[in-house]
């Protein structure tokens, strides 16, 4: 379950743009960085006790992007977040218990951006 809410958000809001992609102001672009931060912190942290090949959290963060359709300025920056979010954790944790841990934190995170994007609930 360690990043189950944070799925299931990031699901939601995908879920959500269907039809076209949406409009973002700069602080929603802003968030969507964040957001690209949090799950390359989530996929270093889950590749310590799921393996090295393990891509859940990549493919998620591809999955942001086909919902997104962000022009390729916006597409580059989302990419670079995602590789310093992944960079920053990757050398922190180094058993599985502890970026369990550290996943599970990241997740929660995770989740309030998704959130704060998808907006209030109806």
């Amino acid at each position: 379950m360690r990043g189950a809410v944070l799925t299931i958000t990031v699901f939601a809001l995908a879920g959500s743009a269907v039809a076209a992609p949406p409009v973002r102001t700069a602080e929603q672009r802003q968030t969507l960085l964040d957001l690209a931060f949090v799950l390359g912190e989530a996929h270093a942290l889950h590749r310590v006790c799921a393996g090295p090949t393990d891509d859940t959290w990549r493919a998620r963060m591809a999955r942001l992007i086909d919902t997104e359709a962000p022009a390729d300025a916006l597409k580059a920056k989302l990419s670079d977040s995602f590789n310093a979010g992944f960079t920053a954790k990757d050398a922190q944790a180094k058993d599985c218990a502890t970026a369990a841990s550290a996943e599970a934190l990241v997740a929660k995170r995770g989740a309030e951006l998704a959130r704060k994007l998808a907006g209030p609930a109806s």
